[in-house]
């Protein structure tokens, strides 16, 4: 995913934390401060001017002293005045311009750090929350700067409008949308609740108009379901503030409900990540000890440890993780915890290879920014980052679009500390498909009803990467891997 994304999701792997102090102007902040006023629309009082110096010298301050690498003060501002000419600014008041100066030269720095106002550091908070108003899409860039949607968030408008990964959005509300920042075209979708927005798709060289209305977005981020009567399923579509307690919520169901489990299989597809704190109490939800994730900043400096101390669910049964090329940052260090602690084998794609940590960092002037400071690291010290998580048994789908993952952004930060594994066997999914039957623990929920509907219909082609998986518990196509994948799982190779 070129994720990462931006979104009208959470940010992966970031840490909301308190601002820093007073701040002063030096000779290369101060080229840059003569340098915007150019392009600042008159009048602008003082008070504006003086807003706008403090929050450049501001986010330079935070970069020099949070950035993951050290950053040349003075070649990042003669970045950010050589690239005023070239900008577009929707607003010319001082912040303004500053602001959208600002957010151009983080992406020079990686494709996660940015800049945000007002409007966009509070849509942030909301959706870390689990909650935001919106249309439900995670979106990022293309290597040509279009908007892409990496994913369509479950029972949101968006999904229930038809809308699919890699689909391109060029107008949102027949605002051209090429070239400009993800946080524009947050800003674009976001709004009052009911409100249409009208987004314009290019799928496959074919045009169309899509209009949806905004709805507070409150996706449950964990599913979970019952397979073939004896084999818990849950899935984990996002990492915020409210998925804990689903978690645990859905795994007690599921273990009241399933006395003898065959296995248990834990769905990490598409997920973009969210909050690290959150990924890492979901891994710890099935660990009883060990290393979950550490985080690294400048200089190889160890920052911080996360390890499992919690009793753990379905203690001893078998484990599945599913991975595609849409599992990114959180969802990557998951499924690395529970394989390197000897959980879990991973089934299904490599993932996108997101493995760098940002911090979200209120300013003074108003606004916040998002900051790299770190990669994380897994049990194993490997680094995802660049690299992605290999599975052990790889499902070669059929008709899936390519798609740049991270190594493949502009911008991208170098890979570090592979994890040597391969993968045991690759197999493409007709080779592994069959018939499952799925109860839903929540079969009132609307996208239930309308599975229900369409399979009683025939219209459901269905889920082979699931359905290959299950066959890894039941004598499937995968059955016959079980010898060799989980003698390497515990002896953590």
């Amino acid at each position: 995913m070129p994720i990462i994304l931006g979104v009208l999701i959470a940010f992966a792997g970031t840490r909301l934390v308190a601002c820093a102090g007073p701040v002063w102007s030096g000779d290369d902040e101060q080229r840059f401060i003569e340098a915007y006023r150019d392009y600042v629309e008159p009048p602008a009082s003082a008070e504006q001017l003086r807003r706008a110096d403090k929050l450049f010298v501001e986010v330079v301050g935070i970069l020099g002293d949070t950035y993951v690498d050290d950053v040349d003060t003075s070649a990042f501002v003669d970045l950010a005045i050589a690239r005023l000419p070239e900008l577009e600014f929707e607003d010319k008041s001082p912040v303004g311009v500053v602001g959208a100066a600002l957010d151009d030269t983080l992406h020079s720095l990686d494709p996660h750090s940015a800049y945000m106002s007002e409007d966009m550091f509070k849509r942030l908070q909301e959706s870390t929350e689990g909650s935001f108003a919106g249309v439900g899409i995670v979106i990022a860039h293309d290597d040509s700067k279009r908007i892409r949607i990496v994913s369509p968030i479950d029972n949101t408008p968006a999904a229930r409008a038809g809308l699919k990964p890699d689909d391109r959005i060029t107008h949102i509300d027949g605002y051209d949308m090429t070239g400009e920042p993800i946080a524009e075209a947050v800003r674009r979708m976001r709004g009052r609740i009911g409100d249409p927005v009208t987004l314009t798709i290019d799928r496959e060289s074919n045009s169309f108009d899509v209009t949806v209305k905004r709805a507070k977005i409150e996706v449950p981020s964990v599913t979970a379901a019952v397979i073939d009567n004896d084999l818990p399923y849950i899935r984990v579509s996002r990492f915020d503030a409210n998925t804990l307690d689903q978690m645990r919520q859905q795994l007690d169901e599921l273990q009241d409900k399933v006395a003898s489990p065959r296995g248990l299989i834990v769905d990490l597809r598409r997920n973009p990540g969210g909050l690290l704190d959150s990924a890492a109490d979901l891994a710890d939800q099935f660990l009883t000890g060990g290393l979950i994730v550490a985080t690294e900043g400048r200089g190889e400096r160890k920052l911080r440890t996360y390890d499992a101390d919690r009793s753990s669910y379905f203690d001893g049964v078998p484990m599945v993780i599913l991975l595609d090329r849409g599992s990114a940052s959180g969802a990557e260090l998951m499924a690395a915890a529970l394989r390197e602690n000897g959980r879990g084998i991973i089934i299904g794609e490599r993932s996108f290879g997101k493995g760098s940590m940002q911090r979200i960092l209120p300013l003074s002037t108003g606004g916040g920014v998002k900051i790299t400071t770190g990669y994380y690291t897994t049990p194993g010290n490997h680094i995802v980052q660049g690299n992605g998580v290999v599975p052990d048994i790889e499902i070669l789908t059929e008709g899936a679009a390519e798609f740049e993952r991270e190594a493949e952004l502009p911008h991208s930060l170098p890979s570090r500390r592979r994890d040597p594994r391969t993968t045991v066997a690759s197999l493409a999914e007709s080779a592994c498909r069959q018939d499952i039957v799925i109860e839903r623990l929540d079969p009132s929920s609307d996208r239930a009803e309308q599975l229900a509907e369409e399979q009683a219909d025939g219209e459901v082609a269905g889920d082979g990467m699931l359905e290959c998986a299950v066959g890894y518990f039941r004598g499937g196509g995968l059955a016959t891997y079980r010898p060799q994948v989980e003698p390497l799982l515990r002896a953590g190779l």
